[in-house]
């Protein structure tokens, strides 16, 4: 009776935190329309973590927590953007093309963002609608897409994405190459190795694969130090929310 409850349980809190990731990536996959992928995406992995409530295998945040929480978040949105903002292209273009080229989309080493043009007739490095009265314009753009579908992706980004990711590679993935039952292993310390292991692995669904690994050292050390899986996916949420708006102010659609 007992081996059939540990099983049960055993199987609610594997499935809870790989079900939601697999089928996040399953449905980006097999879904070509970026737009309608990201909203279908979005309310997948909502009703998933309403029926499987990952959380409930964790205590409360704590309150505490939120301020380096906030910090780290910042952090890693700069990490990810510097290389790539307008003052780094305007001042320091040798540094720009180096980390684009060697930290910028493993799948096409040492090449340069492709370039499209836009309304403007500038060159830009994200993939725009090249005919028709948007012309130039990038799909996700709310004159293109609508504010609704903007803010869906918004919400996937910020809200989904973020507790999602993190009960998969920085919770799940993290503890169980520990030990099993994944969820008994205690966190009392950090585990180099590992903790790389599983920033390199969450760096192969990043097209800015080297700010990935860098996202994933820096999450992975504040949920260790914390021991607060909440903190780092607050972190995480607030990365991708500023990097939402980075995104809408400057045309920075390369990063969505």
């Amino acid at each position: 009776m007992n081996r059939l409850i540990d099983d049960k349980r055993n199987s609610l809190a594997y499935s809870s935190h790989i079900l939601p990731f697999v089928i996040w990536i399953t449905l980006m996959v097999w879904i070509d329309d970026s737009v309608l992928s990201y909203n279908i995406r979005t309310f997948t992995g909502i009703l998933l973590l309403l029926l499987l409530k990952p959380w409930s295998w964790y205590e409360p945040f704590k309150l505490k927590n939120l301020p380096i929480s906030i910090l780290v978040g910042f952090f890693v949105f700069l990490i990810w953007i510097i290389f790539e903002t307008p003052w780094m292209i305007s001042n320091f273009p040798n540094v720009n093309e180096i980390y684009i080229r060697l930290f910028v989309d493993f799948s096409n080493p040492f090449s340069l963002r492709d370039l499209y043009e836009d309304q403007s007739h500038n060159l830009v490095p994200f993939m725009t609608i090249d005919s028709g009265p948007n012309k130039g314009l990038h799909e996700y753009n709310p004159i293109v897409s609508g504010w609704l579908n903007f803010t869906i992706h918004m919400i996937g980004s910020s809200l989904i994405i973020p507790i999602i990711e993190e009960f998969f590679y920085r919770s799940f993935i993290y503890r169980w190459m520990q030990g099993s039952p994944f969820y008994k292993i205690k966190i009392n310390k950090i585990h180099w190795p590992l903790l790389i292991i599983v920033s390199l692995f969450f760096s192969i669904s990043h097209i800015e694969w080297g700010a990935a690994i860098i996202c994933g050292i820096a999450f992975g050390i504040l949920y260790i130090r914390t021991k607060d899986i909440w903190s780092a996916i607050i972190a995480h949420g607030i990365t991708n929310f500023l990097l939402g708006l980075y995104v809408l102010k400057f045309n920075a659609y390369q990063f969505w």
